[in-house]
């Protein structure tokens, strides 16, 4: 009796698990990076991907329309849900991008909870170690992205602004200006060490913000299908102009990986996100 007594406090424990921002590869949670507080809590566990694969329910080569489920986040919304883009609520006119299915949209958006949630205002990205694409033949390549289903072509600026919070860092890209012949013009990546990069295609990176795990920070970008700008916490950070002559532009945010594995379970928050 009791042992049953010592180890029914530890399985409930277990079951409603709370976490504070984690650095690369963590096997349990790290302390906060922030003001020391829980950034969300987990409900259920989450299977390997090579259990996924094995389970049928994506398939080499072919896009899925079974999608994956996975454990529940659940946003400490008042840490995360900060700042001037807080009471937002996330557009309806976006689809998702993950590597088993490159166009789904809002009403399957429950069937993918392994890599893509909604709670409140905070769209919840994540990817899971040896992640790979899967619905064609591209190697590596795995992401989980949310775009919006406004494009346009050289002319009228348009503007994406949303509040990110790094959880589990990863080296990746986490934003895009996306042109669907011509590749993107202007990316912002993080690294392993949370560190914010801004990325324009053919010119220098460097990095905007250091060391971000846990801290939320906001993005404001602009857009005319020639030029661009990028704002962090309100300040300028980069502009410049990649010709896009060809082919439509739209705003991408997530996480991808491109040529680079994924080493190990990463995570992102991206908060009250808008676009015109």
């Amino acid at each position: 009796m009791n042992r049953i007594r010592y180890i029914l406090p530890i399985y409930i424990l277990l079951c409603g698990q709370t976490f504070s921002a984690e650095q690369p590869g963590a096997s349990k949670p790290a302390k906060a990076t922030g003001d020391g507080g829980k950034l969300f809590t987990q409900e259920g566990t989450d299977p390997t991907f090579a259990e996924v694969l094995a389970s049928g329910k994506i398939a080499q080569g072919t896009s899925s329309s079974k999608g994956v489920t996975g454990s529940k986040i659940h946003v400490n919304k008042n840490l995360i849900e900060v700042g001037p883009y807080a009471k937002r609520v996330i557009p309806k006119d976006i689809d998702v991008h993950t590597l088993a299915d490159s166009h789904i949209s809002r009403k399957e958006f429950p069937k993918w909870s392994r890599w893509y949630q909604e709670d409140g205002n905070t769209q919840v990205f994540r990817l899971f170690k040896d992640e790979t694409n899967v619905h064609n033949a591209r190697a590596l390549a795995a992401r989980v992205e949310a775009y919006s289903s406004l494009k346009w072509k050289e002319g009228a600026w348009h503007e994406w602004s949303g509040t990110y919070t790094i959880i589990k860092p990863h080296g990746c890209a986490i934003f895009q200006a996306k042109n669907n012949i011509n590749d993107w013009a202007i990316q912002l990546d993080m690294e392993d060490n949370g560190d914010v990069i801004y990325s324009p295609r053919h010119e220098k990176k460097k990095v905007i913000a250091a060391k971000m795990t846990g801290k939320p920070f906001n993005i404001r970008v602009r857009d005319n299908g020639l030029n661009y700008e990028v704002f962090l916490d309100d300040k300028k950070v980069g502009s410049g102009s990649f010709p896009r002559k060809e082919g439509d532009t739209n705003f991408r945010w997530g996480m991808y990986l491109g040529e680079h594995p994924v080493k190990h379970e990463a995570m992102i928050f991206v908060t009250g996100v808008a676009f015109e």
